[in-house]
């Protein structure tokens, strides 16, 4: 089972997530890139002074192995698979997740959204699928009858809020397990 065990490293504002080579904000419970710091700590909800933002960068900066920037996000970062375990330090999974179920050399597609109306714009997008349903209000007799090309009830969680790997992900059905601070100062996850 993916994630049973996960060393968490505590700092002040972040906890370090050495596995996924990412920090996630404890406020907020989503991952941050170091090169996003600056403009994350000046937003709502922290509005953090120059000055503390300059020192959370520089402790930032002291962790190895970090992704750091776009680029090396869109190139190193792996989603783990959909059997994991949720990730306790982000938020909460959500449970009414919709996944696109569209073969394509013999892979399913990963796109996991949570409203019908941004899955129905993936799959025309980038499927060229389209409903047969007519607009106007549906027959509750006749929409049980479609059939569409994405499962629902996808429990699902993002590490990051917007930007590129912003995508949910598939976690197991199940709440997300507690997460406590080991004499060794680690973060121990069951």
């Amino acid at each position: 089972m993916y994630c049973t065990y996960v060393q968490y490293i505590n700092m002040d504002q972040f906890i370090h997530l050495p596995e996924f080579r990412i920090i996630v904000c404890k406020k907020c419970q989503y991952a941050v890139l170091p090169s996003h710091i600056d403009a994350h700590f000046a937003a709502k909800p922290h509005k953090l002074d120059k000055d503390e933002r300059q020192r959370i960068i520089e402790e930032v900066a002291e962790i190895n192995e970090l992704i750091g920037n776009e680029e090396t996000l869109r190139s190193e970062f792996v989603f783990p698979p959909p059997t994991s375990t949720p990730v306790a330090v982000l938020v909460k999974p959500k449970k009414n997740g919709l996944q696109c179920t569209f073969r394509s050399a013999g892979q399913t597609c990963q796109y996991i959204c949570c409203t019908v109306e941004r899955m129905r714009k993936h799959c025309w997008e980038e499927h060229q699928w389209k409903s047969k349903r007519k607009g106007g209000r549906p027959n509750r007799a006749r929409s049980e009858d479609q059939q569409v090309p994405w499962r629902t009830g996808v429990h699902c969680q993002r590490f990051f809020i917007h930007g590129y790997k912003s995508g949910y992900f598939e976690v197991q059905k199940r709440e997300a397990p507690t997460v406590t601070r080991q004499p060794s100062g680690n973060w121990k996850q069951h």
